[in-house]
């Protein structure tokens, strides 16, 4: 973003992000054009570009400031009550609360769905690469010292669990609209996963080599 587009008021600059994450979340980053974002964030096309380098420019802000306020609502809440060392117990802890986020900010996680999704190399790069930052930094005090594998590999776990129970969630919501059992299926879901991988997916006393 240029250097005016922080000299803006900041109802201007929340409108705008507004209106860019809305037409994001809408038609993706391929599809998404810069005159429905105008005319939502109630500028015009010229007045845009004294703030924006480029379409991919305010993407990328977007993406930043979509991740940063979920990882805020997340560790504002946590805030509340010691945060659990434990990685699972953490994954947990922030399940129950970034589903809140999630019912609160619906076109927000539209938004960050489809970026992870989008056609552009780049640009899906970047949306890897912000989602893996904001995610490690939740996990950062965690001791992982009391598992098998190392620290990236547990991530790289719990990151795959985040983004499928994200994606089913606002999959969910998208065709039934009830926010309370969406949120309910997603918890759930959350638990099969967390639940499998602290205990294993067998039978008290059984083993692989009984089946």
């Amino acid at each position: 973003m240029k250097p005016t587009f922080f000299h803006l008021e900041e109802s201007k600059r929340d409108r705008i992000l507004a209106a860019a994450v809305a037409e994001f979340a809408r038609n993706g980053y391929d599809r998404a054009v810069l005159d429905a974002i105008v005319r939502k964030a109630g500028i015009s096309k010229g007045g845009l570009y004294e703030y924006i380098e480029s379409k991919e420019d305010l993407f990328a802000y977007a993406l930043e400031r979509s991740y940063a306020r979920m990882r805020d609502f997340i560790v504002e809440r946590e805030a509340e009550s010691f945060p659990p060392a434990d990685p699972v117990a953490r994954s947990r802890s922030i399940a129950g609360i970034a589903v809140d986020f999630y019912v609160s900010h619906p076109e927000t996680i539209e938004f960050l769905v489809s970026s992870a999704g989008t056609e552009h190399p780049a640009m899906r790069r970047l949306a890897g690469l912000t989602f893996s930052s904001y995610f490690e930094d939740l996990f950062e005090s965690c001791d992982f010292s009391v598992y098998r594998f190392g620290r990236e590999r547990v991530l790289d776990l719990l990151g795959w669990i985040l983004v499928k129970t994200r994606n089913d969630f606002i999959g969910a919501f998208r065709e039934s609209g009830d926010a309370e059992a969406c949120r309910l299926a997603y918890l759930a879901e959350w638990d099969f996963f967390l639940s499998s991988v602290t205990y294993g997916i067998y039978r008290p006393g059984r083993s692989p080599d009984e089946t």
